[in-house]
């Protein structure tokens, strides 16, 4: 027990000096912290706890900011990221500014159609109404039901009109799901077995991974036949992962949680 505890204020003092380091450069900061409401009790209490509170008493506290981004629908009372909350918001060193973000309102997503389309959001309101429904006001969705919709020639332009135009009996018999996830799991199941097997591997790595790892893989059995970088130009092109660089990553961590669980 003494050896860990040893071990947990020599971790808190190393990070403490680096960000010590960062805030002499003279330069703004930013600390954006992630997904807490799957971090643990250690981890929450060292970085808004420990280290906060650390760096919060410092001269140069002003030089930095810290982002926390959290899912409030998976944060019970009994989560410890709710007990540091109510403990930051009651504290006279720590600014804090809580940003409630909620989905994209129907008026959001009509917005969005017509400035793509370059038409009238008048022209687009009952199309921008059935985006909005088929993805629940989520924007990721909402983006995945519109290209499913050019994929499939629902959308397409019209050289007779000089616009672009919509099927609606095609439109009205897409399938409505009950919420957004089970929305993402019909569209990835009904990929091809070579790009369904890429997803389950890059899963497996978590949310992000360089591709030079991944090419480490080319000659395992497990790798589709080809290798594993045709698939993903094709997973890029269809908005379930990207690229920057070298590093691959899914477009929303709720995609890699689903395509995990479903091996």
């Amino acid at each position: 027990v003494e050896q860990a505890n040893f071990s947990h204020w020599k971790l808190v003092f190393l990070l403490t000096q680096f960000m010590y380091v960062l805030l002499e450069l003279d330069r703004p900061i930013m600390l954006v912290l992630d997904d807490l409401q799957w971090a643990d009790a250690s981890t929450i209490n060292l970085v808004l706890g420990n280290i906060l509170d650390s760096v919060s008493n410092s001269l140069y506290a002003h030089r930095i900011l810290f982002v926390v981004l959290y899912r409030d629908n998976e944060v019970c009372d009994e989560h410890p990221l709710v007990a540091q909350l109510v403990r930051l918001r009651q504290s006279e060193s720590v600014k804090i500014k809580e940003m409630p973000l909620s989905t994209f309102s129907k008026g959001d997503i009509c917005s969005m159609i017509a400035s793509e389309l370059r038409l009238t959001t008048r022209i687009v309101a009952e199309l921008g109404g059935i985006v909005h429904r088929k993805s629940s006001g989520n924007i990721l969705f909402a983006v995945e039901v519109l290209n499913s919709m050019v994929r499939n020639s629902v959308i397409h332009f019209s050289l007779k009109l000089c616009r672009y135009q919509w099927d609606w009996d095609n439109i009205s018999s897409l399938k409505t799901e009950e919420n957004v996830a089970s929305f993402i799991i019909t569209t990835i199941s009904t990929l091809q077995p070579k790009f369904l097997q890429t997803l389950r591997i890059l899963s497996c790595f978590g949310y992000n991974i360089d591709v030079a790892i991944l090419c480490l893989l080319d000659t395992s059995c497990i790798v589709p036949f080809g290798g594993i970088r045709n698939p993903l130009r094709y997973l890029v092109d269809i908005g379930i992962i990207e690229m920057a660089g070298s590093l691959v990553s899914f477009t929303h961590d709720l995609i890699q949680q689903h395509v995990y669980e479903g091996i």
